[in-house]
């Protein structure tokens, strides 16, 4: 029998309107929304299986780029390491001792952290990706799952053809699509992933249309390693090797450095640049994001991993990006120049600096393209991913109700700035995920936290990681 659940607040998107909130009833069958119907009468409000009155329902939040496994190193990034490469001075030489059981115990404790900050659907990128995707389905959340393929260098160099054939598996599965789990194909970065290797990616992404997700330009040494062996940046190299020109749809994660000629290059329908501002500044430094939106490119927002950033709430991230614009102004040569001798005509100068940066975060952060990124995971309208279009028949039954009374929303009068400004994930009422409540409603995290699943996980996680990092001589 279809579920329905509705309310006076429920957050819609058409083209017309784009993002608003109206009273609402929407129907679900199995995993998948099936209708929406707005403005409801009284009768029908009082056959909704779930009717929440005033609360205000949304889509679940989508994260465009994480590791959820690599939450087992949280909080063990010391400062001396991330003066260097942390992702092969670290990462690698942990990732090596790593097993297909320890990424399964890892990542059911991350998607539990996703499902508790209101995000429901991931792109995740790693090694051991099979227990990636089975974690993903025991714990309900959902996404899209890149096996992360190296073929140079890396954990994962010897299994490259072990993981693309999980890949293909992945994408025909009708088991894992039921519950919410897609395929990515997911070569590493350019530096660790040869040429023969990028083809092959490219030829399976124009058999069986999957899309592209990857690192570019996210350290020196990669920058480095392209320049001396091909002679161009890590983006012009993957221009000549057909990769910006082929028809899939590609996802370019931090993306760091980057010139103005390489942003070019970028501008197209099928390229998003995917922001993880937390992320790059404690692993390296941030990207030029406001010369993204400057130049019209696409993009999106991930939280990376909890060892690098230490939380997986991607609203967080979003909320950071939305008043990115304004750490420029005291970064800029007018300010350098107003510290070294401060006159009021430079004061002046800062402010009128200030309001001209202002009128370009009004122009490129609209609140409507940030929700397109909140809940499509996309900047420019189109979902990321066909099943996580919000509320839209067909798309996975995914959603969060919040509790209307919280604080967080009063006055009521910017419901939808709360959604990006404020932390409202203690106003979480209810989580849906395929067309199933997680948690009991009214009281998600505590009976979450509470429940014999959530307690097994974190357990078999805690045994798990104190063998790895004994067999690491940590």
């Amino acid at each position: 029998m279809p579920l329905t659940v509705g309310s006076k607040r429920v957050l819609l998107h058409s083209p017309d309107k784009g993002w608003s909130i109206e009273p609402a009833i929407l129907q679900i069958d199995g995993n998948v929304m099936r209708n929406i119907k707005t403005h409801p009468n009284a009768e029908q409000i009082t056959a909704t299986s779930h009717w929440f009155a005033d609360d205000f329902i949304t889509p679940g939040f989508v994260d465009s780029h994480t590791h959820l496994a690599l939450n087992f190193l949280r909080g063990r990034v010391a400062a001396e390491q991330t003066a260097g490469n942390l992702v092969e001075d670290l990462f690698f030489k942990l990732e090596e001792q790593i097993t297909a059981a320890d990424v399964g115990a890892f990542t059911r404790m991350g998607a539990f952290e996703c499902l508790l900050s209101g995000t429901t659907f991931v792109w995740d990128h790693y090694y051991h990706a099979d227990a990636v995707a089975d974690a993903m389905t025991q714990v309900g959340l959902t996404g899209t799952v890149a096996a992360t393929l190296q073929d140079v260098s890396g954990p994962g160099k010897n299994e490259w053809e072990k993981s693309l054939t999980f890949t293909q598996a992945l994408h025909g599965s009708e088991y894992h699509a039921r519950l919410g789990v897609f395929a990515a194909l997911g070569p590493h970065a350019t530096d660790t992933v040869s040429e023969d290797l990028w083809r092959r990616v490219l030829d399976l992404s124009e058999h069986s249309a999957l899309p592209i997700h990857t690192h570019v330009a996210q350290s020196p040494e990669e920058f480095q390693r392209i320049q001396s062996q091909y002679g161009c940046s890590p983006v012009d190299f993957l221009r000549r090797a057909g990769v910006l020109d082929a028809a899939c749809q590609k996802h370019f994660v931090h993306m760091i450095y980057v010139s103005q000629k390489d942003f070019a290059y970028c501008k197209r329908d099928d390229i998003r640049l995917i922001a993880c501002p937390h992320s790059q500044l404690i692993f390296h430094f941030p990207a030029a994001f406001l010369d993204w939106w400057r130049n019209g490119l696409k993009w999106s927002v991930g939280t990376d991993c909890a060892a690098s950033n230490d939380t997986l709430r991607v609203q967080s991230e979003l909320r950071t990006l939305a008043t990115w614009p304004m750490a420029s102004v005291g970064l800029s040569s007018e300010f350098s120049e107003f510290r070294r001798c401060a006159t009021p005509i430079q004061a002046q100068g800062l402010s009128a600096l200030r309001h001209s940066i202002a009128n370009e975060c009004a122009e490129h952060l609209q609140e409507q393209k940030l929700f397109n990124v909140l809940f499509f995971g996309a900047s420019h309208g189109q979902p990321a991913h066909p099943k996580a279009a919000g509320f839209t028949a067909g798309s996975l039954a995914n959603l969060t109700v919040w509790n209307w009374d919280d604080p967080v929303f009063w006055p009521g009068q910017a419901p939808l700035h709360s959604l990006i400004f404020s932390d409202i994930q203690p106003a979480m009422k209810g989580l849906m995920t395929l067309g199933r409540w997680r948690g009991t409603i009214g009281d998600v995290r505590r009976s979450i936290l509470s429940s014999s699943d959530y307690k097994a996980a974190r357990r078999e996680a805690t045994e798990r990681l104190n063998a790895l990092l004994n067999r690491a001589g940590l």
